[in-house]
């Protein structure tokens, strides 16, 4: 993955956004915060980075969270719910279903902000709310940034709740 945003970033000299989605979303945290010269903004769609525990795995999977820890397993637990050095996005859903919605909200803060939505954790990739927000986010001209804004025409139902610092 390194390597892939560094092409990325050298073809197109520009930073690049990243959006994870479930573990994807650790991934695009942990590559910003390892290089945030390189990263314009991350946008997680049901991503536990304030605890990774915080799942519904099927019974199989548990012997894998059951597992003795690391020696530095939970210093670097607690570091992935670190604010990022870029502006992020987090998408969330309390009907989920796979992990905890508050598991996947951003810590208060300037360019940080935690996007809930009525969704199943496998349709927050296909949900028209969530690709609206990510496409809202991917719009905003690079070395700028707002909170989300969700458009006027639209029902607010559709847009549970939008949390700002």
């Amino acid at each position: 993955m390194v390597e892939r945003l560094r092409e990325l970033r050298a073809r197109y000299a520009k930073r690049v956004s990243l959006i994870g989605w479930s573990l994807g979303g650790i991934y695009a945290r942990e590559l910003a915060r390892r290089f945030p010269d390189d990263v314009r903004q991350v946008i997680t769609l049901g991503t536990p980075f304030r605890n990774v525990e915080a799942t519904n795995v099927p019974r199989f999977l548990r012997a894998v969270l059951e597992r003795r820890p690391l020696p530095d397993e939970q210093s670097y637990r607690a570091l992935l719910a670190d604010p990022l050095p870029v502006p992020s996005t987090a998408i969330y859903s309390r009907s989920d279903g796979i992990v905890h919605g508050e598991s996947c909200q951003e810590f208060a803060g300037p360019r940080r902000e935690s996007i809930e939505v009525a969704s199943s954790h496998l349709g927050l990739g296909h949900h028209p709310v969530v690709l609206l927000t990510v496409a809202d986010r991917l719009a905003q001209p690079e070395g700028t940034w707002a909170p989300f804004a969700p458009p006027a025409r639209l029902p607010w139902p559709l847009f549970p709740r939008t949390r700002h610092p």
